[in-house]
């Protein structure tokens, strides 16, 4: 065979070879990342777990949002309280005057009046079939079994069990932006009796700890009224006052909270606005796709401020949601 003739076939079975690896997927590089089935097909949710038995005294809570990527990675922003850490009670600028309660400045959860999320995780997930695994490294798994609720709006999230001490758990999650969020007028128009609290609080009674739970009432407070600040509901039961605002005076994200106390123990103290150990609540709003209001995800951070012993501490996690 002539040279130029060896040339033209070399050159017929190069681009052969070239057209076959062109056409294999993955061959002409770097590999794209696997697309990973989005958890309820939702990327963004809010969530609050714990870390609640009776055999410790060093219980945690843990308030978050998650955000799920099609690559199968997943960040998370987050508060954490824990009887570890005696805190606290910090002022939030928001204050509920005129609106029932008396007048006084909001109290939330220690640190939860910052302007952002103090803490992060990134991991990755998987999910099969309805159900959720999401991986932190150094920390360990969680998983969750995935529902559909609102319409498809809402994926809803409900806690099976984790590698590293995590126990009890709420979530929800939709495609709403992150400062997606109902005014505080909205929530005092929407019918609270819609809306179930189901909780799981440690306590103790006579020194004796003990998981208080509950599910299917609502919240002990359905009626609201604003107060001159757009930032806050308040009310008064007989011998309770209770406010709901949002977590500064400024925040523009899913954050509330929720604080109440007996009205007696304040007058008890000589004090107007009670500086004890109130109930500190911190939450987050859940949002469906379209924007609507659908409750809250929460935690109880009451750490107790009169004594060094966890006896009085109330921490737990619970819902106030539709579903």
């Amino acid at each position: 065979m002539r040279p130029k003739a060896m040339r033209s076939r070399a050159v017929v079975v190069f681009l052969g070879v070239l057209a076959l690896l062109l056409a294999t997927p993955g061959a002409s590089g770097a590999d794209s990342p696997a697309k990973a089935e989005l958890p309820g097909g939702m990327s963004r949710f809010v969530a609050s777990v714990g870390g609640l038995s009776t055999d410790s005294r060093e219980n945690w809570v843990r308030l978050a949002t998650y955000s799920f990527t099609a690559d199968g990675k997943v960040t998370e922003s987050h508060f954490h309280w824990t009887q570890r850490e005696r805190v606290k009670r910090s002022l939030n600028g928001v204050h509920g005057n005129g609106c029932d309660a008396r007048d006084c400045e909001v109290r939330t959860a220690n640190g939860y009046q910052a302007t952002s999320f103090p803490e992060k995780l990134s991991g990755s997930y998987t999910v099969d079939g309805d159900q959720l695994t999401v991986e932190w490294p150094d920390t360990g798994t969680e998983t969750w079994k995935l529902s559909s609720v609102a319409d498809g709006k809402l994926a809803k999230l409900t806690f099976v069990d984790s590698s590293y001490g995590a126990t009890h758990g709420y979530g929800y999650g939709s495609e709403a932006k992150w400062d997606e969020r109902a005014s505080m007028a909205e929530v005092a128009a929407f019918d609270h009796e819609k809306l179930t609290h189901n909780f799981v609080f440690w306590k103790t009674d006579e020194g004796a700890p003990y998981l208080d739970k509950g599910s299917g009432s609502p919240f002990w407070r359905t009626e609201w009224k604003e107060c001159e600040s757009s930032r806050c509901l308040g009310g008064k039961n007989p011998d309770t006052e209770y406010y709901l605002a949002t977590a500064n005076s400024s925040s523009t994200d899913r954050r509330d909270t929720l604080w109440h106390w007996r009205t007696e123990l304040a007058d008890g103290r000589g004090e107007y606005c009670y500086t004890g150990n109130s109930h500190v609540k911190p939450m987050l709003q859940i949002i469906d796709s379209d924007g609507g209001f659908h409750g809250w995800v929460a935690a109880e951070a009451s750490i107790s401020e009169t004594s060094s012993s966890t006896d009085d501490d109330d921490i737990g996690v619970f819902e106030i949601s539709e579903y």
